[in-house]
């Protein structure tokens, strides 16, 4: 016999109960003895073997994953494997967990690798509705059954067809020049209000026109050191190294600088447009450490995203509510794909694709070019 076929089906009777066995030649070239039985006739026993014949995989042993393997015991395996080989940080890693723990663990974890059909995965996933955690939670389960996938445990992965429920996309939006001035005139006015206490609003100003003079990520115009910044090179420059981890992100972990950029990627240099200048030199005012950070807090210390986005929030009068500090992110893509098209948009975004930009950072173009003189032409050729 070749690996995979079976002998010949011989059939017995015994105490009232039926039963058909053959021999099978096994993936590993083993000879293994499979019997099923009946209690109602010989034939329903063969039925039933050969239903088992048509699905049986080699019995496992000696391996991480076998089919006794929890899904709880799979997770350990996948998310070790996934920070050695992949590389991930331990703040990804530590997603990974804790969507784990809160949607899977006690839900699904008790199962072994075989008992998660597709129907059950999607369902599940269904039940959490459209939720960045359900979306996350499919792709560890995926991640987790091409781990079980490798072993030969299961032939195709059960989570590869399951669905998450969709999420309704809502297109970019970029502050127009007049929205920005009414921004820059609430923020001055939270910042210079008199009154007693520490000023949340101290460096919201220079904040926001960095976010925009740069079109970086808050974590990462936050992250930004004195040692980033030439203002002396012509032009003026700023080199975003870092980002921002805030508190509890990592687990155990107060807020701190990352020394890599999201997703690990290189060092992007911007030059700065005047406004920009400005915004670092009344910061350096208040005198600063030479490699100190340059949004620092009262202590010196770095300042956390959590509270200037607090600040800008009070800052903002109802009509610009919709404002976060990631809105100016998506104001610089617009503003630059405007004037000089998307690729330069994507170049000062630091993009590795330019389809990330144009989904998720640049505001739709509603008005169509003036082509009058194309479609007059092509109608006077006819």
């Amino acid at each position: 016999m070749k690996p995979g076929e079976h002998g010949r089906i011989a059939e017995r009777s015994s105490g009232g109960r039926f039963f058909a066995t053959t021999y099978v030649r096994d993936a590993d070239g083993k000879r293994r003895r499979v019997e099923r039985s009946s209690n109602k006739s010989i034939e329903d026993a063969r039925r039933l073997l050969q239903r088992h014949l048509a699905h049986r995989r080699t019995p496992l042993s000696g391996q991480a994953i076998t089919e006794r393997t929890t899904l709880a015991e799979i997770f350990e395996l996948w998310i070790e494997a996934k920070a050695a080989e992949d590389g991930i940080s331990q703040q990804t890693a530590d997603q990974y967990r804790a969507v784990w723990e809160k949607h899977g663990l006690q839900q699904l974890g008790a199962l072994t690798v075989t008992e998660l059909p597709t129907s059950r995965a999607n369902a599940h996933l269904k039940l959490m509705g459209a939720t960045t955690q359900a979306t996350r939670l499919r792709m560890v389960l995926r991640g987790m059954f091409t781990l079980a996938v490798g072993f030969d445990v299961v032939g195709v992965n059960p989570i590869r067809e399951a669905k998450v429920t969709k999420t309704s996309s809502i297109s970019p939006r970029a502050a127009t020049a007049d929205e920005f001035h009414q921004v820059r005139a609430a923020v001055r006015a939270y910042a210079e209000r008199q009154g007693s206490g520490p000023q949340p609003g101290r460096l919201l100003l220079p904040f926001v026109d960095l976010l925009v003079a740069t079109g970086g990520r808050p974590n990462e115009v936050l992250a930004l050191r004195w040692s980033d910044v030439d203002l002396s090179s012509d032009p003026p420059t700023v080199t975003i190294t870092g980002t921002l981890i805030d508190h509890g992100r990592i687990a155990g972990m107060p807020l701190h600088r990352q020394d890599l950029r999201k997703g690990g990627a290189p060092e992007h240099t911007v030059v700065l447009p005047q406004f920009g200048v400005d915004a670092l030199l009344t910061l350096k005012e208040d005198g600063a450490a030479a490699d100190g950070p340059v949004f620092a807090n009262r202590l010196g210390g770095w300042m956390s995203l959590t509270n200037m986005r607090r600040a800008l929030r009070a800052a903002l009068p109802d009509s610009l509510a919709w404002i976060t500090p990631h809105s100016f992110r998506r104001t610089v893509a617009t503003v630059v794909r405007d004037a000089h098209g998307p690729a330069l948009a994507q170049q000062q975004l630091s993009h590795a694709k330019l389809d990330t930009t144009e989904k998720h950072y640049l505001q739709r173009q509603t008005r169509g070019p003036d082509v009058r003189e194309t479609l007059e032409a092509f109608v006077g050729e006819t």
